[in-house]
C-alpha cells in the first residue's frame, strides 16, 4: 500500500467511524423494542412501530453514510456550497450548551412530576431561549399547543400512555 493510499483510508476512519456507530445505535433501538412489552389492550399500532421506524431508519441512514464514505463523498470541514450555515472556527457558545442542557434536564424531572404536556412545553420554551428567542409569551402558547397536539396523537392515534403529571388530561379526550 503506498502512502498516498493510506492517508485516504485514514482521512475517512472518522466517517466510517460515525456511520459504523449510527448503524449500531439503529440495531440496538431495534434490539430494545423487542423488549417492549405488549398487552391484548395494544390496538392494531401498538407501542413497538415508531422505535422499530426509529431503529430501521438509524441504520439505513447509518448504511448510506458508510457508502457514501466508501465511494470517496467526504464531509468538507471547511466549507462549500452545500455546507451548513455554520462557522467551524467560532469557539463554542457555552451558554446556548449551558441552557439546553438545563432545558433538558428540567424535561427530565418535570416527564413524571408535573406530566408530558407541561415538561414538553418547558423543554420547547427553554430551547428557543437558549437559540436566541426572547419572545417568551408566544414560545409558551407554541410549545403547550405543540405539546398538546403531540400528546393526543401518541395517546388516541397511537394507544400509548403519556404522563399526565398534574393536568386532568385523561378524562379529557
Amino acid at each position: 500500500m503506498d502512502g498516498d493510499h493510506r492517508s485516504h483510508i485514514r482521512d475517512r476512519l472518522p466517517e466510517l467511524a460515525l456511520a459504523a456507530g449510527v448503524i449500531a445505535l439503529g440495531l440496538v433501538v431495534v434490539w430494545q423494542t423487542t423488549e417492549i412489552r405488549l398487552t391484548p389492550a395494544n390496538s392494531r399500532v401498538g407501542p413497538r412501530v415508531i422505535p422499530y421506524i426509529i431503529g430501521a431508519g438509524l441504520a439505513l441512514t447509518g448504511l448510506w453514510l458508510a457508502i457514501d464514505v466508501l465511494r470517496g463523498k467526504l464531509a468538507n470541514a471547511a466549507g462549500g456550497e452545500d455546507a451548513e450555515d455554520a462557522d467551524p472556527t467560532l469557539p463554542t457558545d457555552w451558554a446556548t450548551v449551558g441552557i439546553l442542557a438545563g432545558a433538558l434536564m428540567a424535561y427530565l424531572l418535570l416527564i413524571e412530576r408535573a406530566g408530558f404536556v407541561i415538561a414538553s412545553t418547558v423543554l420547547f420554551v427553554g430551547a428557543a431561549f437558549g437559540m436566541g428567542s426572547r419572545r417568551v409569551l408566544r414560545d409558551l402558547a407554541l410549545g403547550a399547543a405543540l405539546s398538546l397536539i403531540a400528546y393526543v396523537v401518541f395517546t388516541q392515534g397511537l394507544s400509548l400512555r403519556l404522563p399526565d403529571g398534574v393536568l386532568p388530561l385523561d378524562g379529557l379526550f
